[in-house]
């Protein structure tokens, strides 16, 4: 079983850790093709609902309060999902893709 950037247990091949931003609400990470994100930190400067649609919709991933949120495991998005969120807040996502 591969490891992540993270040494959480992950099923397929990661990539190399990315990070995405976005101010205010909308997509912060695009979809990919056969490939699984899997979020590894959340920073907020708001909370928002982070979901594979816009405004909310679609499959709800996570809810992120203000702050930072180091996550101890990887959250995985639905394969070939972005990642939209719902808030008009800065959003930083660190994350890495799964084949």
């Amino acid at each position: 079983m591969a490891r992540s950037s993270n040494s959480q247990p992950t099923q397929g091949i990661p990539s190399v850790s990315r990070t995405a931003n976005k101010a205010g609400a909308g997509e912060i990470i695009a979809a990919i093709s056969g490939e699984s994100i899997v979020i590894t930190d959340i920073l907020s400067s708001a909370a928002t609902t982070l979901s594979t649609e816009t405004s909310g919709g679609g499959t709800i991933i996570a809810y992120a309060p203000a702050g930072s949120s180091n996550l101890n495991q990887g959250i995985k998005v639905p394969v070939s999902s972005p990642v939209f969120g719902s808030a008009g807040s800065n959003v930083t996502i660190n994350y890495y893709t799964i084949r």
